[in-house]
Order: C-alpha cells, then structure tokens, then sequence
C-alpha cells in the first residue's frame, strides 16, 4: 500500500503501454529492436516480482481480491507468447493473435488508480441494482474498458501524430539546410573556377603563345584528378546519363535484331542462287524438247 510503490507500478504500466504503442511501427521497432528487447524483460521483471510480493504478504487474502485475480489472468496472458515461442516455435500462426492481446496490460492501472474503480459508476450500478436490471453491471463494465481504451487510443495517436509531424519537419529543415550547403559550396567553386580563366585569359594576353589551344594545353597538364568541376550541362546529369545509356541498349538490341533479319535475309538469295541454275536447265531441256 506505499505510496511510492503505486508511484513506480504507474510508471512502470504507462512506459510499458507506451513502448507497446511504438513496437505498432515497423521503422521505429526495426530501429529499436534491442530497447524493445531489454525493456519487456525489464516490464516482464516487474510485474512477476510485484506479484510474488503481494503473494509473500498474504498468501490467502490475496486471492479473494477481485482485482488480485485480474492481475494473475494479465501474468497468465503474459506468459502465453513466451510458451507458444517454446512448445510451437517462432513461427506458431497464431503468435501474432498472442502477442496483441498484450494490450491488456493497460488494465493494471485499474488497481493502482481509485478514480477508476470508482469514478461516480458505483452509486449509478447501486440504482440499476435497485432496479433488478440483470446485464447491468456486464454493460457497465464493458462500457468502462472500452471508453478507456477508446480515449487512452486517441489520445496516443494524437501523440503520435505530433511526433511524426515534428520528425517530418525536422528532416524537410534538414534536407534544406543540406541544399543550401551544396549551393553554398558550388558558388564557391564557380567563383574559383571563373577566376581561374581569367587568370588563363589574361596570360594569354601578356604572354606571346602562338594559339589559345597551345595555352589550354598547357593548363590541362597543370589539373589535378581531385579538381572539383561544377557541369550545369543537361548532359552531365544523372536523368540524363541513365535515359543515354538505356538508349543505347535498345540501339544494341535492334543491331542486333537487324543483324539476324540480313543473315536471314542472305541465307534465302543463296537457296534462291541454288535453284536458279536448275531452273535454266530445265527451261533449256524444254525448249530443246519442242523443237
């Protein structure tokens, strides 16, 4: 009954929903996948451990609590991945089935918070009581787990929309920012590589060459393989190179598709040149025959 006790069991359910809430995405549970591991052992440890103490402080009275007995039917539905994992393997159909009935953990709040357990619904189920209403107090109950979990889901999801909008925006600054850098540095470059032709330009001028390709000679042997070069040229694009090279496979395709079509092509004159012969001789036989 310590305050800090309940304290810490609050915080322990509410992270361990909220870890549940983010292992629902795939990118964060691939990203995170050890911090999940770590934390439902840790989740897990916990709650094993408050049960075996509240059982050590009263091994009978504890079993006559109706809120005891929900938090062993969370243990038992705790444990069942685990054993399936065990006894039908990593790949059991209904792992999955399993492994989403987790969400009921959430109900352990239900012991810790008293605004729960009373929360007005007590003096309304004693007037439906009054009233010898049968299902009422089934209706109550499932209209309470469902308003919570209704509110508890919307308002995790209105979390996490905030959240994605806030990394989406943070990756659109940074993705700026990044293009910013890189038009910064082709600036740079440009005003480099302008000044440099001007100091071509002007050398040309001062000294006596007999052309301007004989200078352009001259600097080329003065470039580095590590020089950066700016293109602005369509030409130089990746588009541009990609849609080039597929072009030129296709080119090589029909070559080569033109290529059969002229050796079938050859291959039906000489059959054609065959025959030829045995045609005159026959029209020569014939003639010979009329006269």
């Amino acid at each position: 009954m310590s305050h800090l006790f309940k304290i810490i069991m609050i915080s322990a359910i509410s992270m361990n929903a909220f870890f549940m809430v983010l292992w629902t995405d795939y990118k964060t549970r691939y990203n995170l996948f050890r911090l999940f591991e770590v934390s439902e052992l840790i989740f897990v440890s916990i709650y094993s451990s408050e049960f075996c103490m509240k059982l050590y402080v009263d091994p009978v009275n504890y079993w006559k609590d109706g809120y005891n007995l929900l938090d062993v039917v969370i243990i038992i539905i705790i444990f069942i991945p685990y054993s399936l994992r065990k006894i039908k393997g990593k790949h059991y159909p209904y792992l999955n089935i399993a492994d989403g009935v987790q969400s009921l953990r959430i109900l352990k709040l239900i012991t810790y918070s008293r605004g729960i357990r009373v929360d007005g619904w007590t003096d309304l189920q004693e007037q439906l009581d009054a009233r010898n209403l049968i299902l009422s107090r089934s209706f109550t109950i499932i209209f309470i787990l469902l308003a919570s979990f209704v509110f508890l889901s919307m308002f995790v999801g209105v979390m996490i929309i905030h959240t994605e909008d806030s990394i989406k925006k943070f990756e659109q600054e940074l993705m700026l920012e990044r293009r910013m850098n890189l038009m910064e540095e082709k600036q740079v470059i440009l005003k480099r590589q302008q000044e440099e032709v001007g100091k071509l330009m002007q050398t040309q001028k001062d000294l006596d060459h007999k052309s301007f390709t004989e200078l352009v000679e001259k600097f080329k042997k003065t470039l580095r393989h590590t020089d950066p070069m700016v293109l602005d040229d369509f030409g130089t694009s990746l588009p541009f190179i990609d849609i080039y090279l597929s072009t030129l496979d296709n080119q090589d395709a029909t070559i080569y598709k033109l290529q059969e079509l002229y050796y079938e092509i050859v291959h039906v004159l000489s059959l054609m040149l065959e025959d030829l012969p045995q045609k005159k001789q026959s029209q020569s036989s014939e003639k010979v025959d009329e006269k």
